[in-house]
């Protein structure tokens, strides 16, 4: 378990400190972020991975336009990263070696 989901996962350490807080939503961020570069080719070839929706949360958390409540990100840690994380070790294994 990568530090940032080991404690955002906590949802006493979750709400009670700011850092981790900050930590986990510019973490969302920052997949989001990189989904948002993910070629359209890629993404029709992987259409169970949630391209659009993980882009998106990245755009709500970037451009504050709404307070986004503690469980939400915890649950997104817990919940959504990993699985994410599995979609992309599988498309990770399937793409062919560079050169």
């Amino acid at each position: 378990m990568a530090p940032a989901q080991e404690h955002a996962t906590d949802q006493r350490r979750l709400a009670d400190d700011p850092v981790i807080q900050a930590a986990a939503q510019r973490w969302i961020e920052a997949i989001g972020e990189a989904a948002s570069h993910v070629s359209d080719e890629l993404k029709l070839a992987h259409a169970d991975v949630a391209w659009c929706e993980i882009s998106g949360i990245h755009i709500i958390l970037a451009h504050g336009y709404l307070h986004i409540e503690d469980d939400v990100i915890g649950s997104v840690v817990a919940d959504d990263i990993p699985t994410l994380r599995s979609q992309l070790r599988l498309i990770l294994a399937s793409l062919p070696e560079p050169g």
